[in-house]
């Protein structure tokens, strides 16, 4: 901005940037000769450039012809296609289609469409399978994207809207650093949810120092607390096992503030345990499900969020947490 209000040098008025990407010319992918017929006796003055950029949308039907082989024990060996192979399509194909669906928001009729003019053989019902199935791989990636950003990030931006899903309303939840962003969309954005998704893929419930912090801060019973403790950190591998537990302490799992107070310190010994959110600022827009759910760890934040350390764009104290 103080740049933009600097008075330009003397002499640059009339100077104009070249117009055009000029980024890519290391990138030519190859080079053509233009000839042309000429007078005789003309003088050869060499070349002169013109870079063109093109797309080229080609359509393959790859035969691949696999060895099979029988072992002297009678067992058939096939040879294997290559990796990312789904239904007889290879990798390039799909990602063009989750690219095209996913930011172009292209209808999987139009898709197919396109598909069809471009060359490529394909239904419909194909489409939508190479959008929907096998996509494990993905689901790893995003929640190992999520994973590195809780635990590394030095603040979070959290925030939530409604949104359709599966016909029914629900409420899409936004985590986000300077270096990832994950999106989770769920029926409900209560503070049990919201912990939940700071737990990343992990499904454990875990009872240790963490866990009776957040029950001493939500004042829960000193008796309860102590019924509880037994010293040693108690890892339970998924909320099953966590109930059994209460159940062995005699303690009413139909009692839904109690149990849902439970959770929300198991599932915050969870992220403790694991080593997510450290000293992570958690940045909000004072809502009540993230407002509560950070109080675990508000000491740490309040000190951690101040003038001296968040970053530049939000080194704000109007509201946000």
């Amino acid at each position: 901005m103080d740049k933009a209000t600097d008075f330009p040098p003397e002499g640059a008025e009339g100077k104009k940037k070249p117009r055009g990407a000029k980024r890519d010319m290391d990138r030519v992918s190859r080079e053509q000769i233009l000839t042309i017929p000429v007078p005789p006796g003309s003088r050869f003055e060499g070349y002169k450039s013109c870079y063109v950029r093109e797309l080229i949308l080609n359509a393959e039907l790859v035969h691949y012809r696999r060895e099979c082989w029988v072992t002297p024990a009678g067992k058939t060996i096939l040879a294997p296609l290559p990796a990312g192979i789904v239904g007889g399509y290879k990798p390039n194909l799909r990602r063009f289609c989750l690219m095209l669906h996913a930011q172009g928001q292209i209808t999987t009729e139009r898709l197919t469409t396109l598909l069809n003019y471009v060359g490529v053989d394909i239904s419909k019902r194909r489409v939508v399978r190479l959008l929907t199935s096998r996509l494990e791989g993905f689901v790893e990636e995003d929640a190992a994207v999520l994973h590195a950003g809780l635990v590394s990030a030095s603040y979070v931006t959290v925030d939530d809207t409604g949104a359709r899903h599966a016909h029914g309303n629900g409420y899409t939840t936004q985590i986000g650093g300077e270096h990832f962003t994950a999106f989770r969309t769920t029926s409900t954005k209560s503070r049990l949810n919201f912990l939940s998704l700071l737990r990343g893929s992990y499904q454990s419930y875990v009872l240790n120092d963490a866990a009776f912090d957040h029950l001493e801060r939500r004042k829960a019973d000193p008796a309860l607390v102590v019924r509880l403790e037994t010293g040693a950190p108690q890892v339970f591998v998924n909320q099953l096992q966590f109930l059994k537990h209460l159940v062995g302490q005699r303690i009413d799992i139909f009692d839904k503030p109690l149990i849902r107070m439970l959770g929300e310190a198991g599932i915050w010994g969870s992220i403790r345990h694991h080593g997510l959110l450290g000293n992570t600022v958690i940045v909000s827009d004072d809502a009540g499900q993230f407002r509560s759910a950070i109080m675990p760890f508000a000491g740490s934040m309040a000190n951690a969020c101040c003038r001296s350390s968040c970053p530049p764009h939000l080194n704000r104290h109007d509201g946000w947490r």
